[in-house]
């Protein structure tokens, strides 16, 4: 309203000085037009009184020429006085005008310096708001519009995990050492059914037990553990490494959300891999053994083909995701692959060893009992009985879902551990 104010008073100054040009003008106009008809008045009044002069000399009347001289003059001198009064007049008038569109200028510019300085405080008092807004204000109120998606978090984070070459290539070689795994078993199993227990050969093969197809079914995926634990590492531990990570945490800087996305695009990728790779063995182990006859399953082993299919795949998930979480709490490729497979193989041999060398360290055992290699064999093996355990009773020897559990329990901890260093650290 101050502008618009501000505008209006010199717009009524602007009209004032237009209207005293014009009466200006018009006076001017009004003097020129005066003289003229003065000059013209005189030109005929002279004009006459040559007239006259002349006829009164061909009369020879010398007092009337002199009359009417006398009353030219005193015409003309009428007349210059009249002239003389209208051009004061009108210099009066403009000098008048002129005064008026002073104090009418001078008074549009005492309103307007008025209201400048009467919104001057409300200047500055936007600016010191201003002012006191963070820096990043501009970039959050654009960001306050950017709408993270989770769902496209999960797809981005699939995008990147296959444009690995390394994905395909470890993936590749999983399916590869599985499948011939698979076949080597079971042309073994095929093979000792036609020697009996004096090591005889028989042409006639004995029965096999369908548990057994499932455990070679089971134990072809001991590489496939590995390998795709390592496809996980890498998913994290290479962005660290190429300083991509940075990029990623601007798009997304929810870090958690991050974590998360990544997590269920490696659930997504292992589960797929393993499920495809556990039925491709368990198919071309039943075409290798279907020669021969072979004992059915109890009905305490009906779940086994369940167990080692779909059970087999989660656990391939879990251990994928126990090696996210390691990733991130070290965030080196090497130390990372490194110390999953000392976790996942090593410590299980290194603890035996252990307990190798002295029967009194059950401990040993205990721990080796609950590493994750032998969780997972432990849960891969079904409901089928076991071997007795050499712990005595009182110790905890855990069957197949409680190994399960704790082979959750291992990806919970390490991939929470890992989530909270992603978050609290910074990116170096």
């Amino acid at each position: 309203m101050t502008t618009n104010t501000m505008t209006a008073n010199m717009m009524t100054a602007n009209t004032m000085t237009a209207n005293m040009m014009t009466v200006n003008t018009a006076n001017m106009n009004m003097t020129s037009a005066t003289n003229a008809k003065a000059v013209m008045t005189n030109t005929t009044s002279a004009t006459s009184t040559a007239n006259i002069n002349v006829m009164n000399m061909v009369t020879g009347n010398a007092t009337n020429a002199a009359n009417a001289a006398n009353a030219a003059n005193a015409t003309n001198a009428t007349n210059a006085t009249n002239a003389t009064n209208a051009v004061n007049t009108m210099n009066a008038t403009n000098e008048t005008n002129t005064k008026n569109a002073v104090n009418a200028i001078n008074a549009a510019n005492a309103v307007n310096t008025t209201n400048a300085v009467a919104e001057k405080p409300v200047q500055n008092q936007q600016l010191a708001k201003s002012s006191q807004r963070p820096k990043n204000f501009n970039q959050n109120r654009s960001m306050a519009h950017v709408h993270l998606s989770f769902f496209g978090s999960i797809r981005a984070e699939l995008l990147k995990l296959f444009s690995i070459a390394s994905t395909w290539w470890l993936s590749g070689i999983s399916f590869l050492l599985t499948i011939g795994f698979a076949a080597m078993f079971a042309w073994s199993i095929k093979q000792e059914s036609h020697y009996d227990a004096r090591g005889k050969w028989m042409a006639t093969a004995a029965p096999i037990p369908r548990t057994e197809l499932f455990n070679c079914v089971a134990q072809s995926m001991a590489f496939a553990f590995i390998l795709i634990g390592v496809v996980a590492i890498l998913s994290i531990t290479g962005e660290y490494g190429t300083s991509s990570v940075q990029m990623s945490l601007v798009v997304n800087p929810r870090r958690v959300m991050f974590m998360n996305a990544k997590a269920i695009a490696v659930a997504i990728y292992s589960f797929v891999l393993s499920l495809v790779t556990l039925l491709v063995s368990w198919g071309l182990v039943e075409v290798m053994l279907s020669g021969g006859k072979q004992t059915p399953l109890t009905s305490k082993e009906h779940w086994l083909p369940l167990i080692v299919v779909l059970g087999g795949a989660a656990m391939v998930t879990l251990i994928a995701e126990f090696a996210l979480g390691l990733g991130a709490m070290i965030r080196s490729t090497a130390g990372g692959v490194v110390v999953f497979i000392a976790i996942y193989t090593m410590a299980t041999s290194v603890l035996g060893i252990i307990y190798g060398l002295s029967k009194h360290m059950k401990w040993a055992l205990e721990l080796s009992n609950l590493m994750p290699s032998s969780l997972v064999d432990t849960f891969m093996a079904g409901p089928t009985p076991s071997a007795p355990s050499p712990l005595p009773k009182g110790w905890f020897v855990p069957n197949w879902w409680q190994s399960g559990l704790l082979v959750l329990a291992w990806a919970a901890v390490f991939y929470v551990v890992g989530t909270i260093i992603v978050r609290k650290r910074d990116v170096k």
